[in-house]
């Protein structure tokens, strides 16, 4: 099993799902971080406020862009999708977030701490800072995953999860840029 590295970077503005994703995925392909729909490859869909779950779908080469977001916006908790960077030999994770069911909030990005080994952390803060370049966000805050003295539960309510971020220091804080 692995460890990620996790950053959560929260929207400026909440934002309708659909819309955004498509958007966001072709910004990101101007920076090489491109939608992986292989054969293997499957969206993992968050729970629901109310805690209803869903299985995974797989997708496979054929499936576009547009299905891809079509499937993870049919579902009210949104999920999680895979991206391929060439700067790192693992794939990366964006868990889409909404604490509404309705709106997208945010969004976490998790790279494997297996890729982050030697000199990754500094490929890896370059791509956030690239990202964070491509949207409007309120905070960018990271190490925040299981492993980390800083862990946020994305479960938690959005309101503690900003009480979190204003009472910690993080090792990427857009708040000190």
């Amino acid at each position: 099993m692995s460890n990620f590295d996790e950053t959560l970077i929260l929207l400026k503005e909440k934002k309708d799902p659909k819309s955004f994703i498509m958007d966001f995925n072709e910004k990101l392909k101007s920076i090489d971080v491109l939608l992986e729909k292989d054969e293997d490859e499957i969206i993992v869909f968050n729970d629901t406020r109310n805690e209803e779950e869903k299985d995974y779908v797989e997708l496979d080469e054929s499936t576009t862009d547009e299905q891809v977001v079509d499937l993870i916006c049919s579902w009210k908790g949104l999920g999680l999708l895979s991206y391929r960077h060439p700067d790192f030999r693992l794939q990366i994770g964006i868990n889409y977030l909404t604490w509404d069911d309705q709106y997208l909030h945010g969004f976490v990005i998790s790279f494997s701490d297996k890729d982050l080994a030697f000199d990754g952390t500094d490929k890896k803060t370059e791509l956030i800072l690239k990202i964070s370049q491509l949207i409007e966000y309120e905070y960018i805050v990271g190490d925040v995953g299981h492993a980390s003295r800083n862990y946020i539960s994305m479960e938690e309510n959005f309101k503690k999860i900003k009480e979190h971020i204003m009472n910690n220091s993080f090792t990427i804080d857009s708040r000190i840029w």
